[in-house]
């Protein structure tokens, strides 16, 4: 059922149009020198076209409830995150310029077309003015400084709907200066410890903010949402020294849908906020399950390789930061309202903002994001 790899963290990758592609039988790759899982990008995009759809379709006024699935999207993002970040800081925490080169590929990689995109968004409302169907932003120095969430928990506000989505981003960074400084700082027989320590607390303290009535901190907070992206680390940590059995890695999803329908049904019948605390762990296990079934070649998960998929995952970031406010100035624009499904108008705006947000985040990964990509890989960890 586990095994230890012997040689937990071998270099044998597959070059492929000039990009380090690994194959399944290779195992495990090495994230930290560009070895891409094709699987995990056309994860990625799953998970940006989960958010896309439910924002455009699902949870408008008019929206269909059952394409209400941007929880699910996000969650999987976070778990994507965690697993590749841990990858990296895991293969490369010894190299004496380990952080220099983190740092360098982070900033190259999230602040270019993120300080963009609040740079266009926030000029637009300004230059627009007070309308209805725009909303109120946040103060900007919480959006340049990576601090909204802090400001959504204290006014108990998400500010306009177009740049909601940037909570994601100030979590994933606080995550992100951190947890290096933690993972190189612990000595290694306490990691796993520390990790599993750290995703029951993060479950405890979305409890405790659910329980007092603070639903806003219980969603937007990096200790909310730690358990979330520790089951990312904790399903890399596992990936470079164990081999779990696929009956076990299968056994996990399969437990985690039983808790969610029994915390939906315990909802449905007595109400309570068992749902929403529970949920977000249950689907980050069965995630991660599914990533180390992916990460050792289970052959179910090929359709991940599609190119459909595999294109909205390169374009995945762009596409998550503007999608919102594509949709909500052409909505206000030509139909002076919020976006929404209900009328054939709507319908169409809506469908046209997807096509335009579609076509804006490839122009943005082809022309910003893949050449400052290419740049922060000229940084190399030593050693």
């Amino acid at each position: 059922m586990l095994r230890t790899l012997k040689n937990p963290l071998p270099r044998v990758t597959v070059a492929h149009d000039g990009a380090m592609i690994w194959s399944p039988r290779d195992h495990p790759p090495r994230i930290s020198s560009g070895t891409r899982i094709p699987e995990i990008d056309g994860a990625r995009g799953l998970a940006a076209l989960a958010v896309v759809v439910a924002h455009y379709f699902g949870e408008v006024k008019h929206g269909l409830p059952g394409l209400t699935i941007g929880w699910m999207g996000v969650n999987l993002f976070f778990v994507l995150s965690g697993f590749l970040i841990g990858s990296i800081i895991l293969e490369r925490k010894d190299c004496p310029n380990f952080f220099w080169v983190f740092y360098i590929r982070r900033t190259l990689r999230i602040f270019p077309i993120y300080f963009t995109t609040l740079a266009v968004t926030l000029g637009f409302v300004w230059l627009q003015g007070p309308t209805s169907w725009a909303g109120e932003p946040l103060p900007a120095f919480s959006y340049f400084t990576f601090t909204q969430n802090f400001v959504m928990a204290l006014r108990g506000d998400y500010g306009t709907q177009w740049l909601l989505p940037t909570w994601t981003l100030a979590v994933e960074e606080q995550f992100y200066l951190t947890i290096p400084l933690i993972v190189t700082l612990l000595p290694p027989r306490w990691l796993l410890p520390a990790i599993l320590g750290g995703i029951t607390v993060g479950c405890a303290t979305r409890a405790s903010f659910y329980w007092m009535g603070d639903d806003i901190s219980g969603q937007v907070l990096l200790f909310s949402r730690s358990d979330i992206l520790l089951t990312g680390i904790l399903a890399a940590y596992v990936h470079q020294r164990y081999v779990l059995s696929e009956m076990v890695l299968r056994l996990i999803p399969l437990a985690a849908v039983v808790g969610v329908l029994l915390a939906a049904a315990q909802f449905l019948t007595t109400g309570g906020d068992l749902l929403f605390i529970a949920s977000p762990i249950l689907m980050a296990l069965l995630f991660g399950a599914y990533l180390l079934l992916t990460a050792q070649g289970w052959p179910k998960f090929s359709f991940l390789r599609s190119r459909f998929l595999r294109m909205f995952g390169a374009i995945s970031y762009g596409l998550y930061l503007i999608h919102q406010p594509v949709a909500g100035v052409m909505h206000g624009l030509l139909l002076d309202a919020r976006p929404d499904v209900e009328t054939g108008a709507q319908v169409m705006v809506t469908f046209a903002a997807l096509w335009l947000a579609i076509g804006l985040a490839w122009v943005s990964s082809t022309l910003m994001e893949a050449p400052l990509l290419r740049l922060g890989r000229t940084w190399r960890y030593d050693g």
